[in-house]
This record gives structure tokens, sequence and C-alpha cells, in this order.
């Protein structure tokens, strides 16, 4: 295996160390500075991003030009800059219909530091894989992953024991909390950083020999299964199920001995999913029907998305989608009575969920960030998710274990907010450095996959 520049065993201690750090902050998703700057404030990347920022004028003044750009960075660059142009856009026409603000809620301003968020995940993008490339020892890198997934582990006990109180002074608010989660907000934003980090801990595993190989997977199994039967997300279940089927699909073809046992296994995990959650999840849909609370919330915000793109193709930008939110509102409403009434027979439902976004600016946007997304950039939007997606799925081929991790993530952007799920592109990043062919300059002494 190839080594990098980083000569000596002392630099990728420290780098090392680094990266572990990173990881950690990585999936901290409830940082109390929320409270103070808000909604960016949850994680702690954005205290990291002036050495983001730091280390990119170190090596543009050493090398005289941007380097490590993959086709991941170039995707969310030319993204970045058609958000901008399409939110200057739509503010400009607000403007000329007098709107200068939604609320308490500066358009402009608005579209700024929606804009701010995009740029933070560019630039960690590029630290990761600056980090990942520097340290250059698949075997360090183990490490790195070993004491991260031993860390949520460590949080996971920690949470069971001291349920609904668990670890409430490192969370943005001290109300007790009843389902495992993590250093996140909610359960249902969790299951992503269980997947990333245990899919990569197995990847990595490949390097090591012998027992010490079959030990680092049956750790990082326990750990995926240890979250699986402990937490409560429906969404998480649901799109295990549905990379299961995914998966199944892809290995049908039975000439391979090797895709025979997968399907068996993949047929097993399916059998165990119906058999122990199925309950439990419908139990958990009839309550949603019943009360109305997350599945018509979710549901209701993905229409409003749809209705916008519907009315304008090219998109909103990232300031002048409050309006339009609100603007498609009712609609949205009187869509799902109809579909309630038509489907369950209920003629009354209780909206006021969903309502009370028409009374407030405070985290309002759609809870999906495949839809949410698409309602900034339009049809532009799901251009840049499919460009994204086929890329990444090309270079995963390569390892049953993260190719399953990205199905799993791409389904996931139908269910959770992508602006600060930073593990989301630390997967994306770590697929495109270490997978496929080379797609940047100074990546020639980068271990890649035999």
């Amino acid at each position: 295996m190839s080594r990098l520049a980083v000569k000596g065993d002392k630099p990728r201690f420290f780098l090392g160390l680094y990266l572990c750090m990173l990881l950690a902050l990585t999936v901290y998703q409830d940082f109390p500075l929320v409270n103070v700057i808000g909604e960016i404030g949850r994680s702690p990347m954005i205290l990291l991003f002036p050495l983001f920022v730091f280390c990119e004028i170190a090596m543009l003044a050493k090398y005289k030009k941007v380097i490590h750009a993959s086709k991941l960075q170039k995707y969310l660059f030319m993204f970045i800059l058609y958000l901008s142009f399409i939110s200057l856009a739509y503010l400009l026409l607000q403007f000329l219909h007098g709107s200068y603000s939604f609320g308490d809620e500066n358009l402009l301003g608005k579209a700024v530091k929606v804009l701010i968020y995009f740029i933070l995940i560019l630039f960690y993008i590029r630290h990761v894989q600056l980090v990942l490339a520097k340290i250059g020892s698949f075997k360090a890198l183990y490490g790195c992953f070993l004491a991260a997934v031993t860390l949520l582990a460590g949080i996971m006990a920690v949470e069971l024991a001291s349920i609904p109180n668990a670890l409430a002074s490192l969370h943005s608010g001290s109300h007790p909390y009843w389902r495992v989660r993590l250093l996140t907000s909610e359960s249902s934003t969790t299951g992503s950083i269980v997947v990333v980090y245990t899919a990569i801990l197995v990847y990595l595993s490949r390097y090591l020999s012998g027992a010490a190989k079959t030990l680092s997977v049956v750790y990082a199994g326990a750990f995926f299964l240890f979250y699986l039967f402990v937490t409560g997300s429906k969404g998480f279940l649901i799109v295990s199920l549905l990379t299961l089927v995914v998966t199944m699909v892809k290995f049908m073809d039975f000439r391979k001995k090797r895709n025979f046992v997968i399907l068996l296994a993949v047929v097993l995990a399916m059998y165990m999913f119906i058999a122990y959650f199925a309950a439990g999840l419908l139990s958990s849909f009839n309550n949603d029907i019943e009360n109305y609370t997350s599945s018509y919330t979710r549901m209701g915000t993905i229409i409003i998305a749809l209705a916008t793109v519907f009315h304008h193709p090219l998109g909103v930008g990232t300031g002048a989608y409050l309006v339009y939110f609100d603007r498609y509102l009712n609609d949205a409403v009187s869509m799902m009575s109809r579909f309630y009434y038509d489907t369950f027979g209920i003629s009354q439902i209780n909206a006021g969920e969903l309502l009370k976004y028409s009374d407030t600016t405070k985290n309002l946007g759609v809870k999906s960030g495949f839809f949410q997304w698409v309602m900034f950039g339009g049809v532009f939007s799901v251009v840049f998710f499919y460009l994204l997606a086929k890329n990444l799925i090309a270079k995963a081929n390569s390892s049953i274990i993260l190719f399953l991790a990205l199905i799993f993530i791409l389904f996931s952007l139908l269910f959770i907010a992508l602006e600060i799920k930073y593990e989301v592109w630390l997967l994306f990043a770590f697929i495109s450095l270490f997978l496929g062919r080379n797609e940047t300059d100074h990546q020639s002494n980068i271990p890649r996959v035999a």
C-alpha cells in the first residue's frame, strides 16, 4: 500500500488525533450554539470554518491553483453558483413587488445565511479529503474510525442508562427525550450516522489481518445491531428495508456464487426486518394517522415543495422560498385533506402542526433534504442529485459495504435535512477520494483500492 507525503509517525499521529476530533464534531448535531446564532450553530462545524478557509489560502499560496478538485466538489461548486444566481433573481422579483422581508426575516439575509450552509459543506468536503489524503495510511484511518465508533457506542450506552434526561447539557434543549438520538436533536437524524461510520469501519477492516479483521467486523456489526434494536426511528427502518430490496435486485445474477450468498443473506435480513419490526412500524403509522404528527407534516411540506417547482421549474432560491412556502401552504393542507378522506375516510384533520409554519420563520422548510434543495434549485437540483448519485454509485460498486451505505444515504435524502448532516458528505468524500479512478491532480500517491 502506498504512502503519502506525510513522513514519519509523529506528523501522522497528530493528524490522526485531529481526524478523530473532526469525526466527533461531524456527528455533533445539536450543539447549544444554536440558541445563540440560530440553526447554523446546531453543528460546531461552523467554528471550524475559519480553519477551513486558512487551509485553502495556504494551499493556494503553495500550489498557485485549486487542488484536489474532485467531481463531487465540482458538482457542488456549480450548484452553489446556480443557487446564488437564482436566489438573486427571485430576490429582485420580490423587491420589485415591494417585499423585502417575510415575518421577522429579511429575505436577502436569509438567502445569504442559507448559502453559507452550502459553502461550508463544500469547504468541509475539501478539508476532509485533504486530511484523509495527508494521513495516507488505511490502518491509521482505521484507528480513527474505530475510535469514533467506540465513542458513539459509549454515548448510546449512556443514553440508554439515563433516558429521558441523557446528556442534557450537551444538547440545545433540556427537555426529556425518550429515544436514542446520540448527539443529534432527534432520533430520525441518527441512523445515517450509524450507517456511515459502521460502513467505513468495516471497509477499512479489510486492511487488517487474520483475527483482527474478523473481530473488527464483528465489533462493527454488533454496534449496528445494537442501534437497530434500540432505535425508535420509523425512517431508519423503512430506509433499511428499501436498501435491502435494492441490494437484492443488484445481486439477482446467480451465475456467481458470491452473488448467491449475498442474496441469501439479504433475503434472511429482510425476513428478520418484517418479522421483528413490521408490527411496530404499523402501530407507529396508525398513531400518525390518528394524531397527524410527523408523517402528515413531512408529506405536507413535500407537497409545498412540489407545488413551488411546478409553478417555478427553475427553483426560487434560498431567500424567496419563505414567501412561496407560505403561498402554497393552504394548497398543501387542502390536498392532504382530500387524500386522507379518500384513503382513510376521515373528513376532519388536525392541520395545526403544519399550519403553525404560517406564523413563524423558525425552522421553516421542507422536512426532506432532497425536496428542500429541489425547492431551492428546481430542475437544476434534480440534475445535481442525478450526477452526484451516478458518479458515487459507479465508484462504490467496487465495495459491497460502501455500496450499501451509499444506497441507504441516497434513500435517506428523502427523510433527513442535508444542511448540517456532515456524515453524509463524509461518506461522499470518502468514496470520491478512495474508490474508482483518479479524478483530481496531486492524487498519484493516494492509496487506491486494489
